[in-house]
């Protein structure tokens, strides 16, 4: 059994440091998890784990584990969120009838997989000559970050439009 490898060609243990990072483990706690680490340094411990994460075949598994453990929570999410609108639906509609604490439950349910999001739009008319103004201060700056050196810091700078506008938001030439 030792010698034998899984789909990502891990061993046992490999494929459980893993799955011990995607489920929330820090990688020395992954790694102690996984491996005989009692009588190792914390550093040893430490650097072993980095050592194994860096690894090509540990980090896809880690990587492909990580993408279907978000998968899944999606699929959950939505199956949550079908249900409990199938459920509001009878409550609302009169086909049953509902506790507080059901309603409750069901309120913080529907909060938790994002059903009542709420959501502001904002619909005010600027000019176009204002927004690509805008755009273009915004990718400057970024196109200057790109080209400085990445040891040099520089202080965060306010986004200045070129044309002034009125404080109720008219636009004066």
């Amino acid at each position: 059994m030792e010698g034998q490898r899984d789909e990502y060609g891990l061993t046992r243990k490999q494929r459980k440091f893993a799955e011990n990072v995607v489920s929330g483990m820090t990688l020395a706690d992954a790694y102690r998890n996984s491996y005989d680490a009692e009588n190792m340094k914390p550093a040893s411990i430490h650097r072993r784990a980095c050592e194994l994460m860096a690894d090509s075949k540990v980090k896809a598994c880690a990587e492909a584990l990580a993408v279907e453990k978000r998968r899944l929570v999606e699929v959950a999410t939505v199956s949550d969120r079908d249900m409990l609108v199938r459920l509001l639906r009878s409550w609302s509609t009169g086909e049953e009838s509902a506790t507080n604490s059901q309603l409750r439950a069901a309120e913080l349910l529907g909060k938790a997989c994002g059903l009542y999001r709420d959501v502001v739009e904002d619909h005010r008319e600027r000019p176009a000559q204002v927004v690509a103004a805008e755009l273009e201060a915004k990718l400057a700056a970024l196109v200057q970050r790109v080209n400085e050196p990445p040891s040099v810091e520089r202080p965060p700078q306010a986004a200045t439009s070129p044309v002034p506008s009125e404080p109720d938001g008219a636009v004066t030439h």
